[in-house]
C-alpha cells in the first residue's frame, strides 16, 4: 500500500478527493440519467404522410418499429452498463477509503487524531494548535511519528503479501 513516507503522504492527501468522488458517484448512482422508452420510440417512430404511400398519416412501418425496439434494447444496455461502471468505481474508491481509515485507527490515539484532522478534515496547523491545545512542534512530531508508523505497516503488509505469492 505504501512503502515510503512520500507514498503515505500522497495517499493521505487524496482522502478528501476520494470522498468527493464517492459522493458524486453515489448521487449519479441514485439519479442516473436515462432515456425513457417513450422518448426513444417517439423519436424513431417516423410517420409517413398520406402522399407518400398507401398508409394513413401516423402509420409506422414494421422496419421503423423494429429499429425503435432495437434502439431501446441498446439504450437499456447502455444505461445498465453505466450503472455497472459507477458501481465498480464506487467499490474501488470505498475499498481505498476503508483501508486508509483502518490503518489510521491502528495508530496511537494522538497520532491518529492529528492525521485525521490534518489530512482527512484538511485543517490548518493554526487550527489544530488552537483545537488540540498543543504546539506546532508537538503536532508535527505526532504527525511524523504517525506517518512513520503507517509506512511501517505498509512495508510489513507488503512483506506478508510477497510471502503469500511465494507459497
Amino acid at each position: 500500500m505504501f512503502k515510503t513516507k512520500e507514498d503515505v503522504i500522497a495517499l493521505l492527501k487524496t482522502y478528501p478527493q476520494l470522498k468527493k468522488k464517492i459522493n458524486l458517484l453515489e448521487y449519479e448512482r441514485q439519479h442516473p440519467a436515462q432515456v425513457s422508452s417513450q422518448e426513444v420510440i417517439s423519436g424513431l417512430a417516423l410517420a409517413h404522410p398520406i402522399s407518400e404511400g398507401p398508409g394513413a398519416a401516423g402509420h409506422i412501418s414494421n422496419k421503423t418499429m423494429q429499429i425503435a425496439l432495437n434502439f431501446q434494447e441498446e439504450t437499456d444496455r447502455l444505461n445498465y452498463a453505466t450503472v455497472m461502471e459507477i458501481d465498480q468505481e464506487l467499490a474501488i474508491l470505498r475499498s481505498r477509503i476503508e483501508k486508509l481509515e483502518f490503518y489510521v485507527t491502528q495508530l496511537d490515539k494522538r497520532q491518529a487524531e492529528v492525521i485525521r484532522k490534518y489530512y482527512f478534515e484538511e485543517k490548518t496547523w493554526p487550527e489544530l494548535q488552537k483545537e488540540m491545545h498543543a504546539s506546532s512542534r508537538t503536532l508535527v512530531k505526532r504527525r511524523d511519528d504517525g506517518l512513520t508508523a503507517l509506512m511501517a505497516m505498509g512495508q510489513y503488509m507488503e512483506g506478508v503479501m510477497k510471502e503469500q505469492v511465494r507459497i
